[in-house]
């Protein structure tokens, strides 16, 4: 591997040119940040879910709540 003037976190790979981040703390930030975004992602699916049975919800009480008041004006 080739170091790279002036930096200590990547190098060049000889072989194929390509540039490699060898900063394993970066790394494990990267994949802490990403894991922490999936969770976040999940939690705003599973409340996305929560509130849409909510209004459902809310939507048959009012209609029941409808029902009774119809009824009783009878």
């Amino acid at each position: 591997m080739d170091v790279i003037q002036g930096r200590t976190d990547i190098v060049r790979d000889p072989d194929s040119g390509a540039i490699i981040n060898i900063d394993a703390d970066a790394h494990a930030v990267a994949v802490a940040s990403a894991r922490a975004r999936s969770i976040t992602k999940e939690q705003m699916k599973n409340n996305t879910n929560d509130i849409n049975s909510i209004k459902e919800e809310l939507s048959d009480i009012k209609s029941l709540l409808a029902q009774l008041v119809n009824n009783n004006g009878r």
